[in-house]
C-alpha cells in the first residue's frame, strides 16, 4: 500500500475515533458545568440526588457485585457527575433494542438447533462428572455432538496451511467472523481467495467489530471488499451510537466457517502477528481448532445471530446432514455468551461449573487475569480440596494497567495453593483451559470481566477424544517454557507497584 494510502487510513481513524471522543468531551463539560451550578445554587436537591443516586444505581446494575461497587465508588468521587455518567455510558446494553434484537435472533436460530437427548445422554454415561455442565448448556441451546472430526493447531502457522486449504475447497460458503482484522500479508492472501469464490457466486460474508477492527475499517477498504462481491458488516459501529459510546459490549468472537461443515475458531485474528508473520510482544503464541461434521452447524448458527443482530434481516440455516453412527467416546459442544445474557452468561456460568467440579488437575492460560469474587475463590477452593491449579499468563504484556491488575490478584492465588506460570518467549494469547485429563476448552475467552460479562465469545467444549490430550501437551509444552512466579517473590514488588495496582483494581471491572 502506498505511503499517501497509509496516511488517509490512518486520518479516517482518527477522525472516526476523534468524533466519538469530541462528543464525550462534550458531554463531559456540559455535565461538569450542570454539576458546578446545582453546587451553587442547589445544594440541598444536589445532596439528595446524590443519596437517591447510590442505590438507584446499584439496584439496576446487573451484573456481577464488584461491578457495582465500582459505579458507586464512581459515584462517591464524581458526585452527579458519575450519577450522569453511568446512564450515558455505564447501562447501555441492559434494556436496549440491542437485547431485545439479539434475544429474538438467538430464538428463532436456536429453534434450528434440536437437542438430541440420545446423544446427550450418552455424553453423560461415558462422563458422569461432567453430566451436570452438559445438562445445563443444553438448556441453554448448545447441543453436543459426537463423531466429529477435530483438530488442534497449537499456533497460527500451523494452522496457516489448512485453513488456506479449507477456503480454496470451498463449494457454497464462506462466513468469517473476526474481533480484529488488519491489513498485511495474511489479510491479503485470504482476500484474494475471499474474491475469487465471490467471483464464481459463493455466499462469501465477512463481520468484524467495528472497534476491535478499526485500523481495517476505511472507507477504501470497504469499497475493495464490497466492490469483490463480499458482503460485509461491522458489529456495532463506534459512531453510530454515540451519545452511548463504549468500548465494550464487542463481538469477541471469532469464526472461519466453510460450506458449514468445516469451522475453525479460538483466539486467532487475521492478522500478521498471530500467524507468527510480525512480531509483537515477542513470539504471539495463540491457538485455535477445527472442527468438521454437524458440529459446524451450532457454530453456523452463532455467527448467524450475530449477521442477523447487525443486518436486522432473518436468516435460516441449512438442513441439518444425516447424523452418522455413534463410535468412540469423543464429543464437542460449541458455545457461545454475552451480555444480552446476563446475568445468566452461559460462558461465565460455564467456567465457574468446570472449576467447582475439576476433581484431580485444573490448567488455565489466558492473556488477562481479572477476576470478579466468586471466580477467585472457587479457584481458592478447588486447589485447597487438593486438586492441581496451574495457571499460565504472557511474560510481555500487551497492556500495562491490565497487567497490574492480573499480577495484583496472584496475592490470593498464591497463598490459596494455586501455581502460577509466566510464559518467557513473549505473548501468550492463547485461551486454553483441560480439566481431570478428559475435558478441554478452546476459544475466545479471557479470564476477564470484558470476556465474562461484556463482550460476545465463543468457543468449544471438548469432553474425551484426541483434542483433550493436545491441548493438555500444549500446556505442558508451555509451561516448559515458563517461569513460575512464587508468593515471597511477590510480595517483594515494590511499593510504587502495589500503590498502582490497588488504584486500578477499584476501576478494573470497568476496563
Amino acid at each position: 500500500m502506498k505511503l499517501g494510502g497509509k496516511l488517509m487510513e490512518l486520518l479516517n481513524a482518527i477522525l472516526r475515533v476523534g468524533s466519538v471522543v469530541v462528543v464525550l468531551g462534550c458531554e463531559v463539560v456540559l455535565i461538569l458545568y450542570g454539576m458546578v451550578e446545582l453546587q451553587r445554587s442547589a445544594a440541598y436537591f444536589y445532596f439528595l440526588m446524590q443519596l437517591i443516586s447510590v442505590p438507584l444505581i446499584y439496584a439496576m446494575v446487573n451484573k456481577e457485585p464488584r461491578y457495582k461497587l465500582s459505579w458507586v465508588l464512581i459515584l462517591f468521587v464524581l458526585p452527579g457527575f458519575g450519577f450522569l455518567l453511568y446512564f450515558l455510558w455505564g447501562s447501555k446494553r441492559e434494556f436496549s433494542w440491542f437485547n431485545r434484537r439479539f434475544r429474538r435472533a438467538e430464538h428463532e436460530i436456536n429453534e434450528m438447533l434440536p437437542i438430541r437427548s440420545e446423544t446427550e445422554q450418552r455424553c453423560c454415561e461415558c462422563y458422569p462428572n461432567e453430566a451436570p455442565l452438559g445438562r445445563y448448556l443444553a438448556r441453554a441451546g448448545y447441543p453436543v455432538y459426537e463423531n466429529e472430526s477435530t483438530c488442534f493447531f497449537p499456533c497460527g502457522a500451523a494452522m496457516y496451511p489448512r485453513m488456506m486449504e479449507d477456503l480454496r475447497a470451498a463449494r457454497h460458503s464462506i462466513h468469517i467472523e473476526m474481533f480484529i482484522l488488519d491489513r498485511g500479508s495474511i489479510w491479503d492472501e485470504v482476500f484474494a481467495v475471499l474474491k475469487e469464490k465471490a467471483a464464481s457466486g459463493l455466499d462469501v460474508r465477512l463481520l468484524l467489530d467495528d472497534f476491535g477492527s478499526l485500523k481495517a475499517s476505511t472507507p477504501s477498504f470497504r469499497r475493495e471488499v464490497r466492490r469483490a462481491g463480499i458482503q460485509l458488516v461491522f458489529f456495532a459501529p463506534i459512531n453510530k451510537d454515540i451519545l452511548h459510546a463504549s468500548f465494550n459490549f464487542r463481538t469477541h468472537q471469532k469464526y472461519i466457517l466453510i460450506d458449514g461443515c468445516v469451522g475453525y475458531c479460538g483466539g486467532i485474528n487475521l492478522a500478521d502477528e498471530y500467524f507468527d508473520r510480525k512480531e509483537r510482544f515477542g513470539y504471539w503464541k495463540d491457538t485455535a481448532v477445527r472442527i468438521a461434521g454437524e458440529a459446524v452447524r451450532s457454530m453456523e448458527g452463532m455467527f448467524l445471530v450475530m449477521w442477523q443482530v447487525c443486518t436486522g434481516k432473518a436468516e435460516q440455516l441449512p438442513p441439518p446432514p444425516q447424523p452418522r453412527p455413534p463410535r468412540g467416546e469423543a464429543f464437542v459442544r460449541p458455545f457461545s455468551g454475552g451480555p444480552a445474557k446476563n446475568p445468566d452468561n452461559p460462558v461465565q456460568v460455564l467456567y465457574n461449573m468446570v472449576i467447582d467440579r475439576a476433581t484431580r488437575c485444573l490448567y488455565i492460560t489466558t492473556p488477562y487475569l481479572v477476576l470478579d469474587r466468586q471466580m477467585i475463590e472457587g479457584l481458592i477452593r478447588t486447589a485447597k480440596s487438593g486438586v492441581d491449579v496451574r495457571i499460565f499468563m504472557p511474560g510481555i504484556y500487551d497492556k500495562f494497567y491490565v497487567h497490574a491488575v492480573s499480577r495484583h490478584h496472584f496475592g490470593a492465588l498464591l497463598k490459596g495453593g494455586i501455581r502460577i506460570f509466566e510464559y518467557t518467549p513473549g505473548f501468550l494469547h492463547a485461551k486454553e483451559l483441560v480439566a481431570d485429563g478428559q475435558l478441554a476448552i478452546c476459544g475466545s475467552v479471557n479470564l476477564d470481566f470484558r470476556s465474562l460479562w461484556e463482550h460476545y465469545e465463543c468457543g468449544a467444549l471438548f469432553v474425551g477424544g484426541a483434542v483433550v490430550e493436545e491441548i493438555e501437551a500444549d500446556i505442558r509444552a508451555i509451561q516448559e517454557q515458563s517461569r513460575e512466579i512464587f508468593y515471597e517473590e511477590w510480595k517483594r514488588r515494590g511499593l510504587w507497584k502495589k500503590i498502582v495496582e490497588e488504584f486500578l483494581c477499584l476501576l478494573a471491572p470497568l476496563m
